[in-house]
């Protein structure tokens, strides 16, 4: 992909948590003379970024300092992200532009061609994260050799292409975004919005809710001495990390993908189904290439 420069000077984070917060210091840590303000409920971590000369401006709210600013970032909930875009759109000056982070992009899409924002809009989703949350949990270096899913709005032309192009008309956009990408050492990838959430229900929001519901069964199916948590190492401990995330994040994430969720939930039973069948049966041939064909596929 050609390399983009950001051309961009003053930037605002509206959140400002684990990956609005590696954002801005993976921009400062690049480029220390981009000029970045910063919005969130939590005052002392906003007094904490700035002292870690991370922002440069704490606001206090939505309001006419965003006028100063050629990209603002939508970093809060992903319920939430779609909320702010009426409360900032009286501030965009001529040529600003909007993204977000969110891990889901088909909701905010839908509420940017409602209001008639396409022209000022790029979604974004840094394909990066930890089980800890926070702006005390960011670092500058997060998202250096992550994905950047950049979804243009309106999604992409398919026309003559097998996997589509931006239209024209928003390529100078998307290329905003891409620079961000490439300037945080991220690998900025286009997708249309609708194939984003079709990619990302299966490969990450079906693997969080596994994740969780095997906590849980071991939960429910342990001794009273407790054994399985006492025992419970190596395998487990990977499998089941990212059932350590934020309760209510995922909530809002399943709930604003919630069909393509329950289609990849759907397949992931018929799976497991499959297998219990197979070892019912005690069908060893079956299971041997359950293991073959997996460890083949992700050591590729």
């Amino acid at each position: 992909m050609e390399q983009f420069t950001i051309k961009d000077s003053t930037m605002a984070f509206i959140g400002l948590g684990l990956i609005g917060g590696s954002l801005a210091r993976g921009l400062k840590r690049a480029r220390p003379d981009i000029r970045i303000m910063a919005y969130m409920r939590t005052r002392s971590k906003l007094e904490q970024a700035k002292k870690d000369g991370i922002i440069d401006v704490i606001l206090n709210g939505i309001g006419e300092e965003l006028l100063e600013c050629d990209i603002i970032f939508l970093c809060t909930p992903v319920e939430y992200n779609a909320q702010y875009l009426s409360a900032i759109r009286p501030y965009l000056k001529p040529g600003a532009l909007i993204t977000d982070v969110g891990s889901t992009k088909t909701d905010i899409h839908e509420e940017i061609l409602r209001q008639g924002l396409s022209h000022c809009f790029v979604g974004g989703h840094p394909m990066a994260g930890s089980e800890k949350t926070g702006y005390e949990n960011a670092t500058d270096h997060l998202l250096e050799n992550a994905y950047y899913i950049v979804t243009p709005p309106e999604g992409l032309d398919q026309s003559g292409s097998e996997t589509g192009n931006i239209p024209p008309k928003y390529a100078e956009n998307a290329n905003r975004i891409i620079a961000v990408a490439q300037t945080v050492g991220a690998i900025p990838l286009v997708l249309d919005y609708r194939e984003h959430d079709k990619v990302v229900a299966a490969i990450s929001h079906l693997p969080h809710l596994v994740a969780s519901s095997l906590v849980n069964l071991v939960k429910d199916s342990d001794s009273p001495a407790e054994t399985m948590k006492q025992v419970a190492a190596g395998g487990f401990k990977d499998i089941t990390r990212i059932a350590s995330s934020s309760p209510e994040m995922w909530e809002q994430i399943c709930m604003t993908n919630t069909e393509n969720i329950i289609l990849m939930m759907k397949d992931y039973i018929s799976s497991l189904q499959d297998i219990l069948s197979a070892l019912e049966n005690r069908n060893g041939s079956y299971v041997h290439q359950l293991f073959d064909s997996s460890r083949t596929y992700r050591n590729s």
